[in-house]
Parts: C-alpha cells; sequence; structure tokens
C-alpha cells in the first residue's frame, strides 16, 4: 500500500534527499500512526517534502492507518529545502497549503517533514516552544471557517499533544 500522490511536485531527490528510512524509522513511524489512529487524528491532506525517506515514512504509516492510502498527498521539494532555513518553514507550509486545501473536504493536514524547521514551525503555530525529536508528531488544532483565517498572521493555535516514538 502507500499514500496517493496527486498534484505533486515530484522531482527527484539527490544526496541527502536520497537517503532511505532506517529499520528503527519504520518502527518509530509505525508507533506514531498507531498513536494518531488511537486519538482519531487521521488525515484527509498530507503535506510533505518530497524526499525518500519521507515518503516511505508515508508508507509505512499507511501499513497501520489504513485511511493514508486514500489521503490526497502533495510532496514538494522545496518542504525540504526550507526547513535548513531559520524560520522559513511555518511560511512555506502555509503557502503550500493554501495552494491545495479545501475548506470543506479538509478537516485534518498532517505535515511531514525535517527539523529544525518543522520544530520551528510548529512552535511559531503554538506560540510557545514546541521540541520535536525524530519521528514525533506535533498535534495543533484551530477552529475557523476557513483555512485562509486559520493561517492568517497572529493566530495562535492550540497545542494538544506531541507524540512521539517509545
Amino acid at each position: 500500500m502507500g499514500v496517493k500522490a496527486t498534484g505533486s511536485d515530484t522531482t527527484g531527490c539527490v544526496g541527502q534527499e536520497g537517503r532511505q528510512i532506517s529499520d528503527v524509522g519504520r518502527q518509530q513511524a509505525a508507533e506514531v500512526a498507531a498513536l494518531l489512529k488511537e486519538r482519531g487524528w487521521t488525515p484527509d491532506l498530507v503535506l510533505a517534502s518530497n524526499s525518500r525517506r519521507t515518503r516511505q515514512t508515508l508508507d509505512t504509516m499507511s501499513d497501520v492507518m489504513d485511511e493514508l492510502g486514500s489521503v490526497d498527498a502533495h510532496y514538494y521539494g522545496s518542504l525540504y529545502t526550507v526547513a535548513a532555513l531559520d524560520g522559513q518553514t511555518r511560511e512555506h507550509i502555509m503557502e503550500c497549503l493554501l495552494e491545495v486545501v479545501d475548506d470543506v473536504r479538509n478537516r485534518v493536514v498532517m505535515c511531514v517533514g525535517h527539523n529544525k524547521g518543522w520544530e520551528e514551525a510548529a512552535s511559531q503555530f503554538a506560540g510557545s516552544a514546541v521540541k520535536l525529536r525524530t519521528a514525533s508528531a506535533a498535534l495543533l488544532q484551530c477552529y475557523s471557517a476557513s483555512w485562509r483565517d486559520v493561517l492568517s498572521d497572529g493566530v495562535t493555535w492550540q497545542l494538544v499533544e506531541v507524540l512521539s516514538p517509545a
């Protein structure tokens, strides 16, 4: 099985982007997927880096969360590179999300990528420090009639929980 990709930037991966997920990474991805499923945080849209290990992470997660197999996934090479830049990831996630999100169909969005930028972005969304180690998931929520509203400047999201493998 795997995550269905549509409307994706599927440029090739070279260097670090081409690294494969490790056996430990597969186990951690499966553990976090089980935690997400247990809590009912099943995404209906995925926004992800297009690195090889990110794709493999999502495929591993879909083995635990069958629902991921039919989720609309969008892969962006830029989500890999922007994550290495200080303070840029949140804004870039917002731009990518607004390109593909639908206010009616998409209620839970999962973003999958790389630190350090993803930890910075989660912290900026939450308005306080969020620590993300490898294979962690920050569960953030914000309610509004539209994604454009919740992604506006000055809107703070609630950090519900950070999930990490054992």
